[in-house]
């Protein structure tokens, strides 16, 4: 019955999170360790006989399903008892061999295969107890682990999850002697460490991807506000050994027996490996906002260059222009299997003046406050910026043809929310960027009476930094996420066209144009988190190949109210870019002097 509502609620889940369902394609999941990921191994294998069934459940050491169970109903992954290798009472050297048995009859490892190595626990739990602290030795379980990952990446395996080791002085059994609490807290204090260290070193290999799970503080924060993960008894657990009696609430103890968790604590180790493993794609989004900031901070500024082509000569007592416009963009990305889908909205405000030096040639200087909100989709977290920036632009008439040129350099404040299923967690930061853009177009106008039209072709060059930063919030599952880099290299070419026309004392000249774009830069980049509690670790994903060629369409209106007082309105989409759409809306005063 538990096992059909799990399989139900992960069909709901999977329906809700779709990135948490498929975001790593995993093919096949296959598991190494001890009694805690045992789904009846040592059941099978003693014939039925332990652990007794019930009251554990169909072999497992707890009342339900145990965590890889979970996280593999979370992913979308159908669990193959075959590929489950881990055994009830396994040592660190009995989970080194569990890895080359394996590795040895299957050849080569699927490497889109996902594997979790999780033992070490059972080197203490009869040798510890009474003990002297200082005299424990954790090298043995350390090597013996990390030769494990070792072997697997050797043999091909590349996404590779290690648990670490909860306090096992906090378990019933250590509770059971002082002393011997001591000695377990010590020795997994010390194994954790040490094992960390060794995971660093073999975490440096870009080909491979170590996903630790700090399970150690994880629980110590369960055990410290047991009431909001719905736990009311953290010291005795549920089963009575002595009188074999289970207790009537089992969901609401943290220990089923004396050392092993409840199916409801597996739940919750589950829950938070899948947080962690989805960790970068939640950051993938950032860089591409940045992106889309920086080149709207350029294209508001494109309305004021194309009302200078238009003027040929100035009288000396007009040489001076001023304008200010308003802006919004606002569009969506769908969802795709390694990236979260959003929604976003950018305003705007630019103003500017400009000085005809000569009847050719004019240049100005503009300053821009940008807002934006991103909201990832499936409550996966939020993005605000918070944009300045300063551009100089110039504008060049030679007969019918013309250049613009325009140089921007922005500072952003970020407002990050990475919002965790897992205890319903907010992990904020709020690290600083900039930004770069160089914008070069230029054309041919034909003109023949009110009607101008001709070719246009341009470049536009956009690089964005996001600094590096730190989350709060969301205790032992907070990362760190290293510095953001990306460029966007466009190259442009179309066509536009514009008729005037008078209404009363007021001239009405509606434009129309259509670009091809295509993308030179911006390549798939490369997204590095940690986190905080298992530095030297990186987890890394890597983005979806961008949209190399689309179309740019806009249309709008500028009114000439008076010889020195104009305005135009303005709209512009994308269209061709695959699962994105993208508007933008400005409006335009400005006043010759």
């Amino acid at each position: 019955m538990q096992k059909q509502a799990l399989a139900i609620a992960s069909v709901l889940l999977s329906t809700l999170l779709p990135i948490e369902a498929s975001a790593q394609n995993f093919e096949e999941f296959y598991i190494f360790g001890d009694s805690l990921s045992d789904v009846g191994n040592l059941f099978e294998r003693s014939e039925g006989l332990f652990p007794p069934s019930p009251p554990y459940f169909e072999g497992r050491f707890t009342n339900g399903l145990v965590w890889v169970e979970v996280l593999g109903l979370e992913l979308g992954l159908d669990h193959n008892p075959a590929n489950n290798f881990a055994l009830g009472g396994a040592t660190s050297e009995d989970v080194l061999e569990q890895v080359i048995e394996f590795t040895t009859t299957t050849q080569p490892l699927d490497s889109n295969g996902l594997y979790t190595v999780w033992g070490g626990a059972n080197d203490y739990i009869d040798v510890v107890p009474g003990t002297n602290p200082a005299d424990i030795d954790t090298t043995t379980t350390v090597n013996n682990i990390s030769n494990a990952v070792k072997t697997l990446i050797a043999n091909g395996a590349e996404t590779i999850i290690v648990v670490n080791l909860p306090d096992l002085g906090r378990t019933p059994l250590g509770l059971a002697s002082p002393l011997a609490a001591d000695a377990f807290t010590a020795a997994v204090n010390q194994y954790n460490r040490n094992l960390n260290a060794a995971l660093q070193t073999l975490a440096q290999n870009r080909e491979v991807q170590i996903v630790p799970l700090d399970v150690n503080p994880l629980v110590n924060e369960i055990l410290a506000e047991p009431a909001r993960y719905g736990i009311t008894n953290v010291t005795e657990p549920c089963l009575n050994e002595a009188t074999n009696t289970v207790c009537p609430n089992p969901d609401e103890y943290f220990f089923w027996d004396d050392i092993h968790p409840t199916a409801a604590v597996h739940e919750l180790f589950g829950e938070a490996v899948l947080a962690v493993l989805i960790s970068p794609q939640t950051v993938i989004p950032q860089a591409d906002i940045a992106l889309s900031v920086a080149r709207r901070q350029t294209q508001t500024i494109d309305a004021r260059l194309q009302s200078l082509r238009g003027v040929r000569e100035t009288p000396p007592e007009q040489r001076f222009g001023a304008f200010v416009n308003g802006d919004i963009n606002f569009g969506d990305k769908d969802t795709s299997n390694s990236e979260p889908g959003y929604d976003f909205t950018t305003t705007g405000v630019t103003a500017g003046v400009d000085y005809r030096v000569t009847g050719d040639l004019a240049l100005g200087v503009a300053v821009s406050r940008l807002s934006n909100d991103t909201e990832l989709d499936h409550d996966l977290g939020e993005v605000e910026v918070d944009g300045y920036a300063v551009s100089i632009y110039g504008n060049y008439n030679r007969g019918n043809f013309y250049t613009d040129t325009l140089v921007s350099y922005g500072w952003n404040d970020y407002e990050i929310t990475r919002q965790i299923e897992f205890d319903n967690r907010r992990a904020t930061a709020d690290p600083d960027g900039n930004q770069l853009s160089v914008d070069v177009n230029g054309g041919y106008n034909v003109r023949a009476g009110n009607l101008s039209y001709g070719p246009t072709v341009g470049v536009r060059y956009d690089r964005v930094e996001i600094d590096h930063y730190t989350e709060e919030g969301a205790g032992s599952l907070n990362m760190a996420v290293q510095d953001q880099e990306a460029e966007s290299l466009v190259l442009s070419a179309g066509v536009q066209a514009a008729y005037g026309f008078n209404v009363g004392n007021t001239t009405v000249t509606p434009n129309f144009r259509v670009r091809y774009e295509h993308q030179f830069a911006n390549d798939s980049r490369e997204i590095e988190t940690e986190l905080l509690t298992q530095p030297g670790i990186p987890i890394r994903a890597t983005t979806d190949d961008p949209d190399r060629d689309y179309v740019r369409l806009g249309a709008g209106m500028d009114v000439q109210f008076s010889p020195n007082f104009s305005g135009a309105i303005d709209y512009e989409t994308v269209v061709g870019r695959e699962d994105y759409t993208d508007h933008g809306v400005r409006a335009q005063l400005r006043y010759q002097f």
